[in-house]
């Protein structure tokens, strides 16, 4: 019996100052790519976060992960195009484990934490 095809997770770091229209522009192309030799699993925009450390003077991007299965052709193809993408500053592809976890949805935890700070806030102020 053949073995399970691998899943993928594909990471962007989009640039926060290029246009909206241009980044989502990027995701779409990815999409596509993925879609025409591969199966795209699930797609998430985390949308701009603080980075870590900045990455050429800037500290914001626009985090965009997308879980896909495909041939070795496919991760060549996406690593070559988002290469020579200029809105790109990062991207990585890592290999999942047999039972990977899901991928959590941020914007909505970090609608919780707002949520949860404007309550400590309000009750502080009480």
């Amino acid at each position: 019996m053949a073995a399970p095809a691998p899943s993928y997770d594909l990471v962007l770091l989009l640039h926060a100052t290029a246009d909206e229209q241009t980044r989502q522009k990027v995701g779409a192309d990815v999409d596509k790519l993925i879609q025409d030799d591969g199966t795209l699993l699930e797609a998430r925009e985390w949308g701009v976060r603080q980075l870590a450390y900045p990455i050429n003077d800037e500290a914001t991007a626009e985090y965009r992960v997308f879980r896909f299965q495909g041939p070795a052709t496919l991760l060549n193809e996406i690593d070559r195009q988002l290469k020579i993408n200029d809105t790109v500053m990062r991207h990585r592809i890592i290999k999942l484990e047999r039972n990977p976890v899901d991928l959590p949805d941020l914007r909505e935890i970090d609608e919780q934490a707002a949520a949860a700070g404007a309550a400590v806030a309000a009750a502080e102020a009480s």
